[in-house]
Parts: structure tokens; sequence; C-alpha cells
């Protein structure tokens, strides 16, 4: 069954990874209804905010666990998810001020998202599928070499 969210997700940022690529047009349709309803109440919408917030958190552990399941070094990448979600967390404490701009903060998530998924997300991709593949690979070799010792 397709993913409903999944028109959210630009062509452009899909990674090929069925999980991550639901959680990115995910975490943009949430995206996207937050913009709206910011605009549509002219206010900060702190639930959505923090539902957004949240789904950000979950999709960062996804990444973290798939890339220790396949055995990948994900030190760096794991860095900038606790850069941006310290910074994230900070602009939401910080929409308490009468003067916070809502719309500065939707711009930075927006921003941050795209070019997150473009520089790391995608290499991520590529990495997990050489790693499937591999796995394959030598599931087969082995399966060959079995047949070839019995044969």
């Amino acid at each position: 069954m397709q993913n409903p969210s999944i028109s959210y997700l630009p062509s452009t940022l899909v990674i090929d990874i069925q999980e991550i690529d639901d959680q990115h047009a995910h975490l943009f349709e949430q995206l996207e209804t937050f913009k709206a309803s910011c605009i549509e109440h002219n206010a900060y919408q702190s639930d959505e905010a923090e539902a957004l917030f949240s789904t950000l958190v979950v999709h960062c552990q996804t990444e973290e666990r798939l890339a220790g399941e396949a055995g990948l070094d994900f030190r760096r990448h794991g860095e900038k998810h606790r850069v941006m979600l310290r910074s994230i967390r900070k602009m939401l404490d910080d929409m308490e001020n009468p003067d916070a701009d809502v719309f500065s903060l939707i711009r930075y998530i927006e921003y941050w998202f795209e070019r997150h998924i473009q520089e790391e997300d995608r290499n991520l991709g590529i990495n997990l599928k050489q790693v499937a593949f591999a796995e394959v690979g030598q599931q087969f070799a082995d399966e060959f070499l079995e047949q070839r010792a019995t044969g």
C-alpha cells in the first residue's frame, strides 16, 4: 500500500530506503500542516510543533538503528542530528518570547530537512543499499558453493 504522505516528499529527496522515505514524507506533511495552521491562526501552534519535533526525534532514532544494524559508522551523522535537535528544541522553547518569529522557525526546519537529506541521508541510503547488496551476494555465493560441494 502506498503511503499517502509520500506526495509531500519531493522526488529529488527520495533515497530509496522505504522506512526512511516514509518518515521523510511524514515529516514534510507535518511541517506543511504546522505551517498552514500557523498561517490560519497567525500564531505559533505549540501542539503541532511538539508533534513535529517528536516525529523528528523518532526519525533520527530510526536512522541510527538502521545504520547500527548495517554496521555503519554513524557518529558524524548522529552528531549532526543531535546539533539540529538541540537547535530546533531551543527555537521551540524561544517561541514563548513575544518577539519570536514562527515563520523563521518554519523556514529553518524546512531548510534543514532538505539540506540534511541531500547531504547526509542520501549517502546513508547508498551505504545501506550497499550493505544489503553485499549480504545478498554473500548469501548467493554461500549457496552456490554449498551446491557445488554437495553436487
